[in-house]
């Protein structure tokens, strides 16, 4: 699947139904997202089939980066081992949780939940991967991210 194709599905990523561990912080401020982050984790789960169509895309050699600004502007960059790099720019939303992304006017909505220097976005709504069928299906995606920098004051 071409880079960019990849970065614009997940533009709808936020809003996964994947259980994350009650380890994470229930309230996230924007702020406390600032910095340049690295996916450990980019998991597409099929809604229909979840037990058949489980993929994590950092496993197949895909690197996935994020940079958010205290306003909520951030970048999104996305690697294919076997095609070319992928950048989108959007912003987002945190009120507690509750997480409301928009890329290129699209806009998803989802949850966020933050512990120490690891994020994780869960997404459902309006999300399609291919799983290699040739066939996009309504999917979700769970992203964790390490924090690699803040911003230096």
């Amino acid at each position: 699947m071409p880079a960019l194709k990849l970065a614009r599905s997940i533009a709808p990523l936020l809003a996964i139904g994947l259980g994350l561990s009650c380890r994470f912080a229930n309230e996230v401020d924007i702020q406390e997202l600032e910095g340049i982050w690295s996916a450990t984790e980019a998991r597409f789960v099929e809604i229909a089939a979840p037990k058949d169509n489980n993929v994590d895309i950092i496993g197949f050699g895909f690197t996935v980066s994020m940079i958010i600004d205290g306003s909520g502007g951030f970048i999104l960059t996305i690697t294919d081992p076997e095609e070319s790099t992928e950048t989108v720019s959007g912003t987002m939303v945190v009120d507690g949780k509750d997480l409301v992304l928009t890329i290129d006017e699209t806009t998803s909505t989802g949850e966020v939940f933050l512990e120490g220097e690891q994020v994780a976005f869960r997404l459902t709504a309006g999300l399609e991967f291919d799983f290699g069928h040739g066939e996009e299906v309504p999917t979700r995606l769970l992203l964790v991210m390490d924090r690699v920098s803040v911003p230096q004051n």
